[in-house]
């Protein structure tokens, strides 16, 4: 499994939404390969971001 599709079943099985380190713990990959993956999915449209304060919180697009 390629670490898009990981990041992408991590967010797929927490709808409400993660933040990167979360989503990299749970992911079993490093938060840097993480924060990649997750720019390209915000710029092709599949993850929404939310801020919360100073946190990011990656949510899958319904």
């Amino acid at each position: 499994m390629s670490e898009v599709e990981k990041v992408k079943e991590v967010l797929k099985q927490n709808p409400q939404g993660l933040s990167s380190t979360k989503i990299a713990e749970l992911a079993g990959i490093s938060r840097g390969k993480v924060t990649k993956v997750l720019q390209e999915l915000e710029s092709s449209g599949e993850v929404i971001v939310e801020t919360k304060g100073c946190r990011k919180i990656y949510k899958p697009k319904a």
